[in-house]
């Protein structure tokens, strides 16, 4: 019989958009302005130092530069100047890429060939336009190198083309540890499928009582633990001195406010393994390296509405997906969420013109 170490009350609230709402004045979207809050500042290019010259300078300590926002890229004023060069950048900066063994200088090589991609010009803050074909083709051929694998699909996914599927299945053969790989896919499967045909995220009937959440890693699936619904006079009964015995969790049934209180309650018996893939130490919590139980499940029953969050434009590091079966919440890492999602394209026609 499972026991429980602890509860948290989940509150499930409807029609609340306010985490998605900005305040902010967006960028004016032209070239060679960099978005910040409050507008856009123009970017001081440098049209005197050669192409060479620019591209050397990635190989130096360089920053982005502050925007005010995370989905706002700050490209140095270098990069900037180097992407005023168009197309005849594209090759110098790719065998800049090979030729260097500064980790900041191929860094440096990725983002001005996505700016070069976007020429140059930021609008909207969830909403990307990349329009230069051969800037693509040049970051889809870096993207082979899987340190670098990532920063590239996740950016290219800012603004999914449906011609890149071919490669990025290919990699997602040879690197099945890549969560931004893993994560992309949500963004590019926006359309034209449907959102019951995923493999992953279902959505979860608020007919359910009782969900049984497991883990499934290389070895086998376990039970991590079970969310029951409960009342809200239980729910405000739960103990709430520990930070974690309470969450909250906004959701769009698309009928109307609806609030419904969870407590989930830990199987003991794989405390270890719970511990080991959803303990968080102090250092990666600074870094959003890690991902606790809790968060898990808030995003869990958010993405069982919502299959595409706005905010996965600037945040595909979420290291596990979820898919159902009957009643029960299964859990996949990287690893076993690739072969789910590979598993799931073997019978689909994925080429299509962008």
């Amino acid at each position: 019989m499972i026991k429980n170490l602890l509860s948290i009350s989940i509150v499930l609230l409807s029609n609340v958009n306010s985490a998605a709402q900005v305040t902010d004045i967006p960028p004016n979207g032209k070239q060679n302005y960099r978005a910040v809050t409050g507008g856009s500042l123009k970017v001081d290019i440098d049209r005197t130092s050669s192409l060479i010259t620019l591209i050397n300078k990635l190989d130096s300590t360089w920053e982005f530069v502050e925007t005010g926002k995370m989905y706002w890229i700050g490209y140095t004023d270098n990069m900037y100047s180097i992407a005023a060069y168009g197309d005849s950048a594209i090759e110098s900066l790719c065998e800049h890429f090979h030729s260097t063994q500064s980790e900041n200088g191929k860094y440096g090589v990725i983002y001005t060939l996505h700016l070069i991609g976007i020429e140059s010009s930021i609008a909207g803050r969830f909403i990307e336009k990349f329009k230069n074909k051969n800037a693509r083709k040049a970051l889809l051929q870096l993207a082979t190198h899987k340190k670098y694998t990532g920063t590239i699909v996740s950016l290219l996914a800012r603004d999914p083309w449906k011609t890149d599927f071919p490669i990025l299945l290919e990699l997602l053969k040879q690197d099945d540890h890549s969560i931004e790989l893993v994560n992309a896919l949500f963004r590019y499967l926006a359309t034209p499928y449907t959102e019951n045909d995923l493999p992953f995220r279902q959505s979860i009937s608020e007919a359910l009582d009782t969900i049984n959440v497991l883990m499934l890693d290389s070895l086998k699936v376990f039970q991590i633990g079970t969310l029951i619904k409960i009342s809200k006079k239980e729910a405000d009964s739960i103990e709430r001195t520990n930070s974690l015995t309470q969450l909250k969790v906004i959701m769009n049934n698309k009928v109307g406010v609806n609030v419904q209180f969870w407590k989930f309650s830990i199987n003991n018996q794989e405390i270890q393994k719970i511990n080991f893939y959803f303990k968080c130490d102090q250092k990666e919590s600074k870094v959003n390296n890690c991902e606790t139980i809790e968060e898990f499940l808030y995003e869990s029953l958010s993405l069982s509405w919502e299959k595409v969050s706005a905010f996965s434009y600037v945040d595909l590091g979420n290291r596990f997906q979820y898919y159902l079966e009957n009643n029960n919440l299964i859990i996949c890492p990287a690893e076993q969420s690739a072969k789910r999602w590979l598993q799931y394209f073997s019978n689909k026609k994925i080429m299509e013109e962008n």
